[in-house]
């Protein structure tokens, strides 16, 4: 999966969560990186990894914005809530999501690990959250 495409993906589910606030993306298009999110105008989200050499989503690859019940408030609760909602969105193309606390190969505090399909992975980390 592409980390721009996945980016798109991304803020499109995560702006229907109330608790995500206004999302924006950091890239569009073939930009230079880094490639991310800001939610709530105070959560920093950067993004690394994927293949760049992935095909565009279909519209059967892209799955359901769900509405995930949650209230982060540290960059820990912050990936839980992101990976919560990537993992009930459905998108086909991903394999697994899931926190670096649940996945044991990073310290970080927040951040999430995506397997995607085609074997990629992607890194999402938390720069910054606070209230």
């Amino acid at each position: 999966m592409d980390v721009r495409v996945f980016e798109g993906w991304l803020a499109g589910v995560l702006a229907a969560q109330p608790w995500a606030g206004q999302v924006s993306r950091w890239s569009t298009g073939s930009g230079p990186k880094p490639v991310g999110l800001t939610l709530a105008g105070r959560v920093h989200l950067q993004l690394v990894g994927g293949d760049q050499k992935a095909a565009p989503l279909d519209p059967a690859d892209v799955g359901v914005a769900p509405a995930v019940d949650a209230s982060p408030t540290d960059p820990a609760s912050w990936a839980e809530a992101i990976v919560r909602t990537v993992v009930e969105a459905g998108m086909a193309r991903v394999k697994s999501a899931e926190t670096y606390a649940q996945w044991g190969g990073s310290t970080k505090p927040g951040g999430a690990r995506v397997v995607f399909a085609d074997g990629s992975e992607l890194f999402a980390s938390i720069l910054t959250a606070s209230r």
